[in-house]
């Protein structure tokens, strides 16, 4: 091969690699933006998923990475476990590098029937970097949910019965290294994986690098 040919086979692969990043508009990204940022740095919740007694948590992000934040419950029968179950093949769809900076955490809006270890080991069936997370108290998860932006309602039922119904919303909540709600996945029953992956992997080109 000529110097010549060589240079320009050089040049080409060059151009690749720098129009290859992760990068992708907004607007071609799965769900979207809340303008500005909600804050949620400030409300608190019990971890169970590194101590069965649990352990005050933040919602905030290591530095660098994202925390994808769910409201939902463990007898949810089909939006929770087809949330989670996307989001688990979006993690395994990225980068080896890019799935090590994503966490998830879930906040049981049941908190009567579900107990913060149980939630723990619900979510390590889909992920391995989990938060299973309960609210101090009623009134804590209220505020929480607010803070977020998410919306449930536990039926009336009597003391004891346990075959109420819980309605929610199933907005993952995608939060960075300071505690603010960055980009939002709305609900969907059908998405590709592959684009929730990408949109994460974007959201981290975009915000860390």
């Amino acid at each position: 091969m000529s110097l010549r040919i060589l240079a320009l086979v050089t040049l080409i692969a060059l151009i690749g690699v720098s129009c290859s990043d992760s990068t992708m508009d907004p607007e071609d990204r799965a769900g979207y933006n809340r303008t500005p940022a909600p804050d949620v740095s400030r409300t608190a919740f019990v971890d169970y998923s590194t101590d069965p007694n649990g352990e005050a948590f933040a919602p905030v992000a290591s530095e660098g990475e994202l925390l994808l934040m769910y409201f939902g419950y463990l007898s949810c029968p089909d939006v929770c476990p087809t949330t989670l179950a996307e989001l688990s093949d979006a993690v395994d769809a990225m980068s080896e590098a890019d799935a090590s900076l994503i966490s998830v955490g879930m906040v049981s809006v049941d908190p009567e029937r579900d107990e913060g270890p149980a939630i723990a080991t619900y979510l390590d069936v889909f992920v391995d970097r989990n938060h299973g997370l309960l609210a101090p108290d009623a009134a804590s998860l209220a505020e929480s949910a607010e803070a977020f932006g998410a919306i449930y309602e536990v039926e009336e039922h009597a003391p004891g019965d346990t075959t109420y119904d819980v309605g929610h919303s199933a907005t993952v909540y995608v939060v960075d290294d300071r505690g603010l709600v960055i980009w939002e996945l709305g609900f969907s029953a059908d998405r590709d994986p592959q684009l929730t992956a990408d949109t994460l992997e974007s959201i981290l080109s975009e915000r860390y690098e």
